[in-house]
């Protein structure tokens, strides 16, 4: 359960009746300092709705042969996951932690028992589908484009949910390994992607980190890739305007 505060710190997307509201918040559980075995397992993946507090995670889809085939990048103030009536074999979603994870999560068990007396948490289940359905669109067609680019894109959209300071350079803690298993993309073709950046002295490399030290030059880089339905480079034009870099 929590708190009329935290309660009203969420974005729940749609106006709900205080009934519905009371019944979302006497099921709702805090989950703090995740560990990426904890973000993986079924129960947070696959079994509930769950809003970011803090942290970072990439959602990503795969098939039965557990090839990753799309993913989007949710941060603070977003929702994953989803309601199912019943319980399925096929888990086609895993979470990939990259920042530090706290979340309220509602289990879909409880979720059910919820449903089967108050229709109007459908209602919730609706306007909640529309808050990362750009990303995933906009995840489809990035699928298309050449592996330099998805490596980019997946940068820069991470870069979009970093806290955003003054002069410092954007710090993106991620390994090419879980950039690869991210996009699905060979890790050889990730290192090859990786190091073409850091020779044209768009990227630096540190310890499992990468820093953004030429956001105007990788967001050019995206030119000529279709991001009408969501453009992660909207970092460099906010950071431009406030004068972050």
């Amino acid at each position: 359960m929590i708190d009329s505060a935290l309660a009203k710190s969420i974005n729940w997307t749609t106006k709900l009746s205080p009934e519905l509201m009371t019944q979302l918040t006497s099921i709702a559980q805090v989950k703090k300092n995740l560990t990426t075995s904890e973000l993986e397992g079924s129960d947070i993946a696959h079994q509930g709705i769950s809003f970011i507090l803090e942290g970072t995670v990439a959602i990503c889809l795969q098939t039965p042969n557990l090839k990753t085939v799309n993913s989007v990048i949710v941060g603070k103030g977003s929702w994953f996951g989803g309601f199912e009536e019943g319980e399925s074999d096929y888990t086609p979603f895993f979470i990939s932690q990259i920042d530090p994870v706290s979340i309220v999560h509602f289990k879909n068990s409880q979720l059910q028992r919820i449903a089967e007396n108050n229709v109007e948490i459908y209602k919730w289940f609706h306007g909640m589908s529309f808050d990362v359905k750009a990303k995933w669109l906009q995840a489809q067609i990035i699928m298309s484009a050449n592996t330099l680019s998805r490596v980019i894109y997946l940068l820069l959209e991470i870069a979009t949910n970093k806290q955003k300071l003054q002069g410092e350079i954007p710090k993106i803690m991620i390994s090419q390994q879980q950039i690869s298993r991210i996009t699905g993309i060979a890790r050889q073709r990730v290192n090859e992607a990786i190091k073409q950046l850091e020779k044209e002295k768009m990227v630096d490399l540190g310890r499992s980190c990468i820093y953004l030290s030429d956001i105007a030059g990788l967001s050019a880089k995206l030119d000529d890739i279709d991001l009408s339905v969501s453009d992660p480079r909207s970092f460099f034009f906010e950071s431009q305007i406030k004068g972050w870099v």
